[in-house]
């Protein structure tokens, strides 16, 4: 029964903000898909002895780039041998789409027909599952002009540089620009610009791991060629 006071609007009185990751996004942000619902999606979907990737195109294709960038990206960290080029042509190929300000992304038909084992596939996305539910505890709207149209052609641009990057045949050298991806990824899903912004903090830190290595192996290589023409 209302004893005819005003109900009480203290700050310390209303229920807190954003505890419930199922709530609206915030005033000002449209509302996200969770990077989580994502992967179960793909998990539960009834795919084929081996996966396509103009089918897994065409399965996330709505979800936006950030899906299919995050899904190419998780098996150069965990890593699977021998996915870094199957992984990292496609994805330079998503950030060259990204930066040229397409709606859906669009695989050329050959390496859409480039096709992926179903279960050793599905096997690293399910591993990698309780790390993206972590780190989706921190994600959350914030910093608009990190994902804003002008920006996303711009990340377009790092992802391209990245992905070039992974699908070198660098012993160890695709986990730093994949993670670097992945958080960029991340970003756009659920339009977090601090995880963007992570993401290209860890680019530029991974351009520096893999300059570093190829000067190594370069030094190397002279210091072997002048050992052999003595």
């Amino acid at each position: 029964m209302s004893d005819g006071r005003p109900p009480d609007t203290s700050p310390d009185r209303q229920a807190p903000e954003d505890v419930d990751r199922g709530d609206a996004a915030p005033t000002g942000f449209p509302p996200v898909n969770p990077a989580s619902a994502v992967l179960d999606d793909f998990l539960n979907h009834d795919h084929g002895a081996r996966i396509a990737l103009g089918d897994l195109v065409g399965i996330l294709g709505d979800r936006a780039f950030g899906a299919l960038l995050l899904i190419l990206s998780i098996p150069n960290i965990l890593p699977v041998p021998g996915l870094s080029t199957a992984t990292g042509l496609p994805m330079l190929l998503i950030g060259a789409q990204i930066a040229a300000g397409r709606d859906r992304p669009w695989l050329p038909r050959r390496l859409a027909a480039l096709t992926l084992d179903r279960d050793a596939f599905l096997r690293v996305i399910a591993k990698a599952k309780p790390h993206v539910d972590r780190l989706e505890r921190h994600l959350r709207p914030r910093l608009p002009a990190m994902t804003a149209s002008t920006a996303e052609r711009l990340l377009g641009v790092a992802v391209m540089i990245l992905a070039g990057i992974l699908a070198l045949p660098i012993v160890f050298g695709n986990q730093p620009p994949a993670l670097a991806i992945a958080l960029i990824a991340l970003g756009l899903i659920e339009k977090d610009g601090a995880f963007v912004v992570a993401g290209l903090v860890a680019g530029l830190i991974a351009i520096v791991i893999i300059a570093a290595v190829l000067f190594g192996f370069g030094q190397a290589g002279m210091l072997i060629f002048d050992k052999l023409s003595s």
